[in-house]
């Protein structure tokens, strides 16, 4: 079974999930090339690496038979016996249940926080949010640079590494631009016990850092100017909770023309 006959199938799988009222086990960029799940490759890597799928399959090695048989989970055995030897595209799988298509609409992602030329300056923040869910939002936007503004541009969550996430933007048409001089040393994040010791530091940040970033902020607005869409990324979900809602401010007072930022 070929790669997107697999992404397929989960896909399907993730759907009836939903419709008993349960989380599906993934979420999917959904593009002209089918739903893909950039976890699950990475779960299949994973189980590759222990010996139980094939490198580069989705086929069970001798050792992943043997765990196969020995699992009780009654979902597994239901996705087993509704997916075996099926064609993704007969009637009762992924084919007949083709999810939509998130394309770059570029005038209708943008709405009143467009740049005169076409421009637009996005915040995002990937807490609580897949690796999938995260990249549909920038694609949704027509976003064509994303600029990651933490200082140290590591994760504990899959994918939002700087290798990874500079890998997923590769292969959707996305340019990857780290600004770390733009970010906040993870010591002075400490023990912000209340908004006001955010406000202080936000403060701090637009009199310190910012004033010495100026050709990186320049950098940030002439692509607007030039037309490009642009995300600047970091942690938190709530941009007021994140230095970049600052960084976002700097950009709309460097650019050529009127901009709003668009928090997505």
């Amino acid at each position: 079974m070929g790669e997107s006959d697999v992404q397929w199938l989960l896909f399907d799988y993730g759907r009836r999930c939903r419709e008993r009222g349960s989380d599906p086990p993934y979420d999917f960029i959904l593009d002209e090339h089918g739903p893909r799940s950039f976890t699950a490759v990475a779960d299949r890597d994973k189980l590759a690496s222990r010996g139980i799928l094939v490198s580069g399959a989705w086929r069970l090695t001798p050792e992943g038979h043997r765990l196969a048989r020995s699992l009780k989970n009654r979902d597994v055995s239901v996705f087993a016996a509704r997916f075996r030897r099926r064609d993704p595209g007969d009637p009762g799988t992924g084919g007949n249940h083709r999810p939509p298509v998130v394309h770059r609409d570029r005038d209708e992602a943008a709405g009143d926080n467009a740049h005169p030329k076409g421009g637009l300056l996005a915040t995002i923040g990937y807490e609580g949010r897949s690796f999938e869910a995260y990249f549909n939002e920038l694609l949704k936007s027509g976003i064509s640079r994303l600029c990651d503004v933490r200082r140290n541009p590591l994760s504990r969550k899959w994918g939002f590494s700087k290798r990874l996430l500079s890998q997923g933007c590769d292969e959707l048409g996305i340019r990857y631009e780290p600004f770390r001089e733009l970010g906040i040393e993870s010591g002075a994040r400490e023990n912000l016990s209340d908004r006001a010791a955010y406000e202080r530091l936000f403060a701090q940040y637009e009199a310190t850092t910012l004033p010495r970033c100026r050709d990186a902020v320049s950098r940030i607005a002439g692509w607007i100017d030039a037309g490009e869409r642009v995300a600047i990324t970091c942690y938190e979900r709530d941009s007021g909770d994140c230095h970049r809602s600052r960084l976002a401010g700097a950009i709309v007072a460097t650019a050529a023309g009127p901009l709003r930022p668009k928090h997505l």
